[in-house]
């Protein structure tokens, strides 16, 4: 449930309600609430599609032409927003594809001390691959971080320009408001998945060469076997890493997004 005091522009929201078929509006303790269930034994129920919720007209040519122009903005800022997301996705599947080749090339044999020093060497050029894509990754992270501050600004610029229409618009800008915070709270909550499914598949990785590593020999072989085999689990480490730090990056994100609307859109 999602208590709503304050509208929002809602020309940018349209692709939030794809998921939404009806919402209930609700008043409890004097405070209007938007809820996807009933939220109280008298509720309206009320149907949502991008036909319903519409830009109000504005009043003057000056007020027109800043929404339009706010309005490209925010659509020219959401595409390169989502060009960045891509980039990183690209950069962590290729990482992921030369650590696997590189994988594929270890050889360890525990009596064999070529077999140990190889895959020693092997797992040092894991380590150097996740550094490499490591920067590139934390590069495109800073550039998402500056787009999304930029969004929210502009959001926020566009909220509190003071506009005021009748009921029924302030009630479709309470609606658009709902379903953007609940796609945000989707997304975090798509990520939260993620990196738990990504901290499952580490351990089970860290889990098995650990095991490995018990069953080296105790001669100069298995020793050498078991230093390869830390630093390939420190290799792996560090690969999983990048890639829920920037899951967790994107959920501050979010996050923000979330507490900026709030402030700045809230009235008392």
């Amino acid at each position: 449930m999602f208590n709503l005091k304050f509208p929002l522009l809602s020309v940018c929201l349209l692709s939030s309600f794809a998921s939404y078929s009806a919402i209930y509006k609700c008043e409890i303790d004097g405070v209007l609430t938007f809820s996807d269930t009933p939220c109280s034994d008298k509720y309206e129920k009320i149907e949502v599609s991008p036909q319903v919720i519409k830009k109000r007209p504005e009043s003057g040519a000056k007020q027109n032409t800043d929404s339009t122009d706010n309005y490209v903005k925010s659509r020219q800022l959401k595409r390169e927003i989502d060009k960045v997301k891509a980039r990183i996705k690209k950069l962590q599947k290729d990482m992921d594809a030369e650590i696997s080749e590189v994988k594929n090339m270890t050889v360890r044999t525990a009596n064999n001390l070529y077999g140990a020093t190889r895959s020693e060497a092997l797992a040092l050029e894991m380590n150097a691959i996740t550094e490499r894509y490591k920067s590139s990754i934390e590069l495109e992270q800073g550039n998402l971080e500056r787009l999304q501050k930029e969004l929210n600004k502009l959001n926020n610029s566009s909220q509190s320009s003071g506009f005021s229409g009748n009921s029924h618009e302030q009630e479709l800008n309470r609606i658009g408001s709902y379903v953007e915070q609940r796609a945000v709270e989707r997304k975090i909550a798509n990520n939260n998945a993620q990196i738990k499914r990504l901290q499952r598949e580490m351990n089970d990785e860290l889990a098995a060469l650990k095991n490995q590593s018990g069953q080296a020999k105790s001669n100069i072989a298995g020793a050498k076997l078991q230093q390869s085999l830390a630093q390939e689990m420190a290799a792996i480490n560090k690969q999983y890493q990048v890639k829920i730090d920037a899951l967790v990056s994107d959920n501050a994100l979010l996050r923000s997004k979330q507490k900026s609307t709030r402030d700045e859109g809230e009235v008392d």
